[in-house]
């Protein structure tokens, strides 16, 4: 069977991530099972290309697929819709198969309204989309593949699939199904210095944090690769001549003893690679961050969400600012030589003076390198969005398509407008004050690492201010 994989853009020109978008990890996780199981298999990543549909659908229609596989998120759904009925029409034989977050979460408004959607998965797809692929050849019923969601007179769906248990029987995502190389990105920069692919060494989150789907998706358990199968496959990537590695783990500083394994077999398999990470403030210790900075580690983002105890507890976080605090210096101390905090504000319980409070302890976090922050934002999936169902805040019917502001949905105490002007004026601020103007100019001189990212903005043409004017369109209003 020819099989076609999409992962689409959002529909409209992106500040940075149409440049810097990472690899599309599930889709080659599909593709390697896909081809396993004797199936020919193309992988486009227009979140990378940026392709219009025209263009996309003549690229498809060139591959003449039996099926197609797209991958949508809540941000990148509705052109997910667009691309799909954009190939029924002119492939009406091609079977199309949508998966990923916002399907699992929807697929019965999706079945419903999009005729020319044949297929959900819900869930991990790579056992659920290799059986159904193999059913659409033979010619097979699908009633009994798990984890599907089909029309049939009226939406159906099989009993649930559960989470792949032993990841290591997963083929290593073949990586020659891309077509582009890939890079990352900070503050609109490039982020990487050599070239750039991604790894995932488990799956899944315990946690609870109510502006996150991940754990539903989840069934809020996490699985594991061994580390033998983790370092196996960095020295794969090592032999295709890649330098950097950003783990895409939803948490991968939970289990310390199987990070030390991996620690070990990196150093004994002398493995060289720049590594990027996420993690949560309150797993990373620093005899962890030290071992990690001694096999490569350069960057590590930090889901901090906020300076309010407040609103950490209503993101039901599990954290404090002091928490916050701590982990920049013991990352810093470790030797971790860039580290970024991600930030969420405009909860419902926040005023001005919230936001203003984590905006002033962002100032005052010594040793931070960059802070990403973020209007809070819902999406089918979260526990937040299911609050707004349960309190009357939104008609799910008219909203389930696209995410939503949540200021703009709760009941709440300062405005969009408020909010996004308050980020603005925050980097302005913070980007051009002379001390973190220096201060990076210093780290940049004495680390090879970012010399190596400079010399490759530069050779990029991007430059300080074109990347402060994409911060200044993507958070337009006054001033505070």
């Amino acid at each position: 069977m020819k099989v076609v994989l999409i992962n689409p853009d959002i529909g409209h020109a992106e500040r940075i991530e149409s440049q810097a978008a990472w690899p599309p990890h599930g889709l080659l996780y599909l593709g390697s099972v896909l081809q396993k199981g004797g199936h020919d298999v193309n992988v486009i990543d227009n979140g990378r290309t940026q392709l219009p549909i025209d263009r996309l659908l003549k690229r498809v229609k060139n591959e003449n697929p039996d099926v197609v596989g797209i991958g949508a998120l809540t941000p990148t759904f509705k052109q997910s819709v667009r691309i799909a009925k954009a190939v029924k029409s002119e492939i009406p034989d091609a079977k199309i198969v949508f998966g990923n977050y916002h399907p699992t979460f929807t697929y019965e408004k999706i079945l419903k309204k999009y005729k020319f959607v044949d297929y959900v998965v819900r869930g991990e797809g790579e056992e659920t989309f290799l059986e159904l692929v193999e059913a659409i050849k033979s010619g097979k019923k699908v009633e009994k593949i798990a984890g599907l969601a089909y029309r049939q007179g009226k939406t159906v769906k099989s009993s649930p699939r559960l989470p792949i248990q032993d990841l290591d029987n997963l083929p290593f995502p073949d990586r020659s199904l891309l077509e582009q190389e890939y890079y990352s990105e900070i503050m609109g920069a490039i982020g990487s210095g050599g070239r750039f692919t991604t790894i995932l060494t488990s799956r899944g989150c315990p946690y609870k944090c109510r502006y996150c789907a991940c754990a539903a998706f989840s069934h809020r358990k996490i699985r594991y690769r061994s580390p033998e199968s983790v370092v196996a496959e960095m020295e794969q990537i090592h032999n295709e001549g890649y330098e950097e590695i950003g783990i895409v783990d939803d948490n991968f500083f939970v289990n310390k003893k199987w990070m030390d394994r991996i620690f070990t077999l990196i150093r004994e398999n002398d493995l060289k690679f720049k590594f990027w990470a996420e993690g949560r403030v309150d797993n990373a210790s620093r005899e962890m961050l030290k071992k990690f900075a001694g096999v490569g580690c350069k960057i590590i983002y930090y889901g901090m969400e906020s300076g309010s105890q407040k609103v950490l507890d209503y993101f039901k976080k599990n954290t404090t600012p002091e928490m916050n605090r701590k982990v920049v210096l013991n990352s810093k101390a470790a030797g971790i030589e860039n580290v970024i905090g991600s930030f969420i504000v405009g909860a419902p319980v926040e005023t001005k003076a919230d936001v203003r409070q984590t905006l002033d302890f962002i100032m005052s976090l010594d040793g931070i390198d960059f802070p990403q922050i973020n209007p809070l934002c819902i999406s089918p999936g979260m526990e937040l969005w299911d609050d707004a169902l349960r309190g009357g805040y939104m008609k799910e019917d008219e909203m389930w398509e696209e995410e939503h502001i949540a200021l703009n949905i709760f009941p709440s105490q300062i405005t969009e407008a408020e909010v996004m002007g308050m980020i603005k004026g925050f980097y302005s601020d913070f980007v051009m004050r002379p001390s973190f103007l220096v201060q990076q100019l210093l780290k940049t001189l004495k680390s090879e690492y970012r010399l190596r990212v400079l010399l490759k903005n530069m050779g990029s043409g991007t430059s300080l201010r074109s990347t402060l004017k994409q911060f200044t369109q993507r958070y337009g209003g006054p001033s505070p």
